[in-house]
């Protein structure tokens, strides 16, 4: 490993979020496949290709499920595939930040990894210091398995890891974000839940029909809204996609917080807390999830993760509906996918191993059971149906939403300084310390000293 690739691979650790759009999955267990006979003789270029190989596979050790899920993937693997072992590297960490420190010290130490675990978040870093390889060629060799992967998920999804052109990964697993709806709340309130194609001001009434003072001091002791401002995934930017504008251009080369619809999106937030008085303060997931179980909090927007809290508690009082359009229904996603880098010494290899990830059988461990439900979605679309078997009722929602109008989230090469800056400015909206022209036009002055194509 050269000595300026290492420096890239650092940089890259500053430059990448540390937010996991697209949480780790539930163990995954392979059932052994059925191998053929070999034939009687082989050519000696079939004996090339069957030298025994191992790839090494960069994994995020995000607690103490994540090796299972591994393993039983490149035990299922190895079984159809004898010739070609996964070695698993793992990488600690609370955050894809940590995550990609790891794997920077492993690069550094020498390792040549031929495969690793990425997010939405680190692709665009990835490409341009041409630190993974493109799948161009390998799609070509292979285009029937590949049509069928493509025709089972979003295009939008497939087209998310495309860059100039070039197709660099496939979706593995991802999230978007959904309103959640406590249904014993609305029931008391008297309230119908909500229809697809509710409005923001639909959802304004709401939240305020299920926001309850009953002491009357300004204070509600229960809330009809509320969001954690920690990352910026599921705070500010689903209400500024329906809101039908971006906090960046499409091609991540320029800032466009001052925007009037970016505003309004962030005035109409800001109002929820202090015109409105219908959610307090931002609060972490933790808290969110607790309120909402006990009704203090009535709605809220995530993904499919709250799912890994509410269902082994055993609350069912809770639904989801899409995102509230402003003008139009439209949400956000992030994916996780998996690179074949170019310090790969086995890239066929490593290729046949994408397209294992890509396999109904495998996606399918993705689905959980009754008592374990895990925090992603299946990229495929048949096995994502496979959702509605389980909580919520509405489950569909998740999916579909996609083909509707959804944005992937913004994930500029600086990812982490973006997200960092925007947050901070947020946060004084949010606490009333700073009016949102003024926090925008201080954020767009800073976020263009790190958003740039040039």
């Amino acid at each position: 490993m050269s000595i300026s690739i290492v420096m890239v691979i650092g940089y890259f650790l500053a430059a990448c979020g540390a937010s996991p759009t697209a949480a780790p999955a539930e163990p995954v267990q392979e059932e052994a496949a059925t191998t053929e006979e070999p034939a009687a003789e082989a050519d000696p270029a079939e004996a090339v290709s069957e030298e025994e190989v191992t790839l090494t596979f960069v994994f995020w050790e995000w607690g103490p499920d994540a090796r299972l899920e591994w393993e039983g993937i490149s035990e299922g693997f190895t079984k159809e595939n004898p010739h070609i072992k996964v070695e698993l590297l793992a990488v600690q960490g609370p955050n894809w930040g940590s995550y990609l420190e790891g794997v920077a010290t492993l690069i550094a130490g020498g390792e040549h990894p031929d495969i690793m675990l990425v997010a939405t978040e680190g692709v665009q870093f990835l490409v341009q210091q041409d630190l993974i390889l493109p799948l161009d060629d390998f799609i070509a060799q292979d285009q029937a398995e590949v049509d069928d992967f493509k025709d089972d998920i979003a295009p939008v999804m497939y087209n998310a890891f495309n860059v100039d052109g070039k197709q660099y990964m496939f979706p593995y697993a991802w999230n978007n974000m959904v309103i959640y709806y406590n249904t014993d709340r609305l029931a008391e309130a008297g309230l119908e839940p909500p229809s697809a194609d509710w409005t923001r001001d639909e959802f304004l009434e709401m939240a305020k029909a299920l926001t309850v003072d009953e002491d009357g001091d300004g204070t509600p002791e229960k809330y009809g809204y509320a969001w954690s401002n920690g990352e910026l995934f599921p705070s500010a930017m689903p209400w500024i996609f329906a809101n039908n504008s971006n906090i960046l251009t499409d091609d991540y080369c320029s800032v466009q917080v001052t925007d009037p619809d970016v505003i309004e999106a962030l005035q109409f937030m800001h109002d929820l807390l202090y015109v409105h008085k219908v959610a307090p303060e931002p609060i972490g997931f933790g808290d969110l999830f607790n309120l909402f179980q006990t009704g203090d909090v009535a709605m809220f927007g995530a993904g499919r993760w709250p799912l890994t809290t509410l269902v082994p508690a055993g609350f069912e009082a809770f639904n989801i509906q899409y995102w509230p359009g402003n003008p139009q229904r439209k949400t956000e996603f992030g994916i996780a996918g998996f690179p074949i880098l170019q310090v790969s010494e086995h890239p066929e290899a490593a290729w046949k191993l994408v397209k294992h990830l890509t396999r109904v059988d495998v996606q399918e461990k993705m689905i959980g059971t009754e008592d374990s439900l895990p925090s992603n979605i299946p990229a495929r679309r048949s096995v994502a149906a496979q959702m509605e078997n389980f909580p919520p009722e509405n489950a569909e929602v998740f999916y579909s939403a996609l083909d509707d109008n959804a944005e992937l989230v913004p994930a500029p090469v600086r990812f982490n300084e973006m997200e960092s800056i925007f947050l901070r400015y947020t946060s004084l909206i949010f606490a009333d310390e700073m009016g949102v022209e003024e926090a925008m036009a201080a954020a767009q002055a800073e976020l263009e000293s790190v958003v740039s194509c040039n």
